[in-house]
C-alpha cells in the first residue's frame, strides 16, 4: 500500500505474518495451560512417587511455548524422598550412590505423552520440518523453516529430531500394513545398490576399491517395486501405472535388504501379482536374492548394463575407430534380438585368434555374458511389451540417495544416515503422512472444548 492507493504488498504481509505468529503461540500458550486440564495418566502409578509440577519450553510451529503444571513421575528410589531430592540434603554422594547401586529408572512426564512431543518439539513442528531435513541440508532446512514458521528451530535440534523418529520410522516402513488385496497383472522388482560417503571411524576395517585397499564409501541398497501395463509387440507403448511406486532402502546386508524388499511387496500385494519381473544389473547378490525371496519371479539383466559391458570385449579384440563404432552398433543389435549366445561365440573364435596374450582379457570380458546369458532373452521379452532397463531404480539412487547423502564434503555417521534414510523412503513412496500417523497414533494432542 502506498499514499497513492495500491502498491506492493510485501512489508504489509510480512508484518501481518510475524503478528500472526505472535498471537498464534500465545493462544498455544492459554490452551496448553488452560485451567482445569489433565493429562491421560496423570495420576502415580504403583511404586511410582510425584516429583511435584515442573515448567517446559516446548518447541511449536508458532515458537517456544511455555508449559506450566507437568508433572512428573519417577519409580521409587533408596535414598530419594517423595521430592526426588537426596533425603540428607548435606550428602549429594548419598543420592549418587543409592542410583548408582540401584539403577536409574526411566520417568515420565504424562503432559508430554498426550502431546506426543518429539525430543521436545509438537508433532506438527516435527513433521514439517523433518521434511525439510530430509530434502536438504540442515542448516538450510532450518533457515527455509524459519521464513514460513519460527525462527527458534535450529540445525542442531532438527538433527535431535531426525534421530529421535529415526527408529519409529524404520520400524514403521517394516509394518505389514497390507493393502486392500486387488488382482494385479503385472508388478516389477528392480534392485541396486550406490555408495554413501561415510566418516572415515565408520569405515575402519572396511575394504574398498580405493588404492590403498581401505572403503571411502558403504553401499546403500535400494529397491523400488511398482505396476506396469505392458502392450505385446509395442514396446514404446508400455508404461509404468503413476503413482505405484515405493521404495526401500537401507545399509543393512543384503539378507535384510531382501526381507524388507520382501516385506514390502507382501504389503502391496496380499494376492501375489499374476507376473512379476525382476531386474537387476548382474550383480550375483541381486539374483541370489531374487532366487530366495522371489522364485517366481522373471529374471532380466537390464538392457543398458548388458551394452557397457561391450566395452571390455572390443579392447579384448583391439577395435578401435570407425571399426569399433560399427562392431558395437552390430552387437548390440544382436543382443536386442536375442543372440547373445551368437555374441559369445562370436567372441569365443576371436579370442582363440588372439593365442594366449590375450585369453585372461577374454575371459574376463565374456564372464559376464556367460553368466547371465539365461537373463538376456530381450527379444522375447520386447515381443511381450515387458521392460528391460532398471531406470526406475537407478534414478532412485540418484534422488533418493544421491540428491541428500552425497552432496559436496558431506561424509556421514552410521547414526545420521539410518536416521534420515527412512525419512527419505518414506517420503518417495508417499507414505509420509501415513508416518506420522503412526508416530501419533491417530490420537487428538489436546482435548479442549
Amino acid at each position: 500500500m502506498t499514499r497513492n492507493g495500491l502498491g506492493p504488498t510485501m512489508e504489509v504481509e510480512n508484518d501481518l505474518h510475524a503478528v500472526s505468529q505472535d498471537e498464534n503461540r500465545t493462544s498455544m500458550e492459554l490452551l496448553l495451560n488452560a485451567p482445569g486440564i489433565r493429562a491421560p495418566g496423570d495420576a502415580p502409578r504403583n511404586g511410582e512417587v510425584c516429583f511435584g509440577p515442573r515448567e517446559r519450553w516446548v518447541l511449536t510451529l508458532f515458537g517456544s511455548v511455555r508449559v506450566a503444571h507437568r508433572n512428573y513421575y519417577h519409580p521409587a528410589q533408596p535414598g530419594l524422598n517423595k521430592r526426588g531430592n537426596p533425603k540428607n540434603p548435606k550428602c549429594k554422594k548419598h543420592a549418587r550412590h543409592a542410583r548408582k547401586k540401584h539403577g536409574r529408572a526411566a520417568g515420565r512426564f504424562p503432559v508430554d505423552d498426550a502431546l506426543r512431543l518429539v525430543a521436545g518439539c509438537t508433532p506438527a513442528l516435527a513433521k514439517r520440518a523433518l521434511e525439510h531435513a530430509a530434502t536438504m541440508p540442515y542448516d538450510q532446512a532450518a533457515d527455509a523453516f524459519a521464513k514460513a514458521y519460527t525462527k527458534d528451530l535450529t540445525a542442531d535440534i532438527l538433527k535431535r529430531l531426525a534421530c529421535a523418529v529415526g527408529e519409529k520410522a524404520r520400524e514403521f516402513l517394516r509394518l505389514p500394513l497390507y493393502e486392500p488385496a486387488r488382482d494385479v497383472p503385472f508388478s516389477v522388482v528392480m534392485g541396486d545398490g550406490t555408495g554413501m560417503p561415510m566418516r572415515l571411524a565408520e569405515l575402519l576395517g572396511v575394504k574398498g576399491r580405493a588404492d590403498d585397499g581401505q572403503a571411502r564409501t558403504r553401499e546403500v541398497k535400494v529397491g523400488a517395486i511398482f505396476e506396469m501395463t505392458p502392450c505385446p509387440g509395442n514396446r514404446e507403448a508400455s508404461f509404468r501405472i503413476p503413482d505405484t511406486t515405493t521404495y526401500v532402502c537401507t545399509l543393512e546386508r543384503a539378507d535384510d535388504f531382501g526381507a524388507q524388499l520382501l516385506g514390502e511387496c507382501r504389503r502391496r500385494f496380499p494376492r501375489p501379482p499374476q507376473t512379476t519381473l525382476f531386474i537387476g544389473d548382474g550383480a550375483p547378490w541381486l539374483w541370489e536374492l531374487r532366487r530366495t525371496c522371489f522364485p517366481q519371479a522373471v529374471e532380466i539383466l537390464d538392457f543398458y548394463h548388458a551394452v557397457e559391458h561391450l566395452a571390455p570385449l572390443l579392447d579384448a579384440a583391439g577395435l578401435e575407430g570407425d571399426e569399433r563404432k560399427t562392431t558395437r552398433r552390430r552387437w548390440k543389435r544382436w543382443l536386442l534380438e536375442g543372440k547373445a549366445g551368437h555374441l559369445i561365440q562370436t567372441c569365443e573364435a576371436l579370442a582363440l585368434e588372439a593365442g594366449a596374450a590375450k585369453a585372461e582379457a577374454w575371459r574376463k570380458a565374456l564372464h559376464y555374458y556367460r553368466e547371465n546369458l539365461c537373463r538376456m532373452k530381450y527379444d522375447e521379452y520386447l515381443a511381450q511389451g515387458w521392460f528391460i532397463g532398471s531406470g526406475v531404480v537407478e534414478s532412485a539412487c540418484k534422488t533418493l540417495v544421491g540428491a541428500r547423502f552425497k552432496q559436496s564434503g558431506m561424509r556421514w555417521s552410521r547414526v545420521g544416515a539410518d536416521a534420515l534414510l527412512p525419512l527419505r523412503t518414506a517420503i518417495f513412496s508417499r507414505r509420509y503422512d501415513e508416518l506420522w500417523d503412526y508416530i501419533v497414533g491417530k490420537q487428538d494432542l489436546v482435548a479442549a472444548a
